[in-house]
């Protein structure tokens, strides 16, 4: 039994996992409980355990927030996502009280269209100026300087944090992804929510090219600029109604769907097809190499193989 937004929700904790099991280094399951090295860092020794009743962990090497938390604040960050979409999700999905909500959430992304900037949060340039710094992270994850200011890349020194601008189609920064460069940790800066947005669209859609592909991590979305591919990053292993607003507002005439190589990424590709078919030609990129999970595992080379290599999507028809 899990409490989300003071509801009582009963579902099979292990069940919601079991797509990111890649992410629980040694993990093994004992009774009631699965323990493995952290996630959330590295580690040799296991030291985290998940309650699988009720969803609590802990983490007992570490320190601070990511000590010990509920299911909540494991599966936000599981799913890269934010605290309160996670809670939607989990509620959508378990909630014996909910309504079917599709309709609701396309409404509320016509409005929010209709909404004034004042109303939604935008940082502004004092705002980010405790972000003008710069680090060799990215630089190391193959990413070029000349991306890095294009995207509006910071860097936050007290944590030791890479900070990422969200911005929306105009360019304006509603929300900042920090990710630490010591360990697997991220945060937002709490501005507005990231699923109602596209990491990159703002630098697509000035570009004017008809070809735009998809990754789950900003990194994987900036590794591919720097290589001369134009993409957008979700932010997480799973899009939004209003992520398939966005893209089908982009213009692209081919999607390639270049989301992560496992469980979680598959299905999430799974999902811009039920939104996409029909509306844009859409490919997959060619991993080329099933141990790479994502696009940042690959070479250079790799990725371009893979990105001219991509493979159409087969439509099987009814007969």
């Amino acid at each position: 039994m899990v409490i989300v937004n003071h509801q009582q929700l009963s579902f099979d904790i292990y069940s919601e996992l079991e797509p990111f099991l890649d992410r629980f280094p040694q993990y093994v399951i004992k009774e009631d409980k699965l323990q493995s090295c952290s996630p959330f860092r590295s580690e040799r020794h296991p030291s985290f355990a998940v309650n699988l009743e009720n969803g609590t962990w802990i983490d007992s090497g570490a320190v601070g927030d990511f000590r010990k938390g509920n299911f909540i604040t494991l599966l936000s960050f599981l799913r890269e996502e934010q605290y309160e979409d996670t809670s939607d999700y989990l509620i959508n999905m378990y909630s014996p009280l909910k309504a079917d909500t599709d309709d609701l959430h396309l409404d509320l992304a016509f409005l929010t269209e209709k909404n004034n900037s004042d109303d939604l949060k935008v940082f502004s340039k004092e705002e980010l100026k405790a972000f003008a710094y710069r680090s060799r992270y990215l630089a190391s994850r193959g990413i070029s300087e000349e991306v890095q200011r294009l995207f509006r890349v910071g860097y936050d020194p007290e944590h030791k944090a890479v900070a990422m601008s969200w911005c929306d189609v105009y360019g304006n920064v509603v929300n900042i992804k920090f990710r630490s460069i010591t360990d697997k940790r991220f945060w937002y800066a709490g501005g507005q929510r990231i699923k109602g947005h596209l990491y990159g669209n703002h630098v697509y859609s000035a570009c004017g090219i008809p070809i735009l592909a998809i990754t789950e991590s900003e990194i994987d979305c900036m590794r591919l600029w720097t290589l001369g591919i134009p993409a957008v990053a979700l932010g997480t292993a799973h899009v939004s109604s209003e992520q398939g607003r966005l893209l089908l507002n982009s213009g692209a005439e081919e999607v390639v769907i270049a989301t992560d190589n496992d469980t979680a990424g598959k299905e999430c590709g799974k999902q811009i097809e039920a939104m996409l078919v029909g509306q844009a030609r859409l490919t997959y990129f060619n991993f080329c190499r099933d141990s790479a999970k994502d696009i940042s595992d690959l070479t250079d080379k790799e990725i371009i193989n893979g990105y001219s290599e991509r493979k159409a999507l087969k439509i099987i028809q009814n007969s």
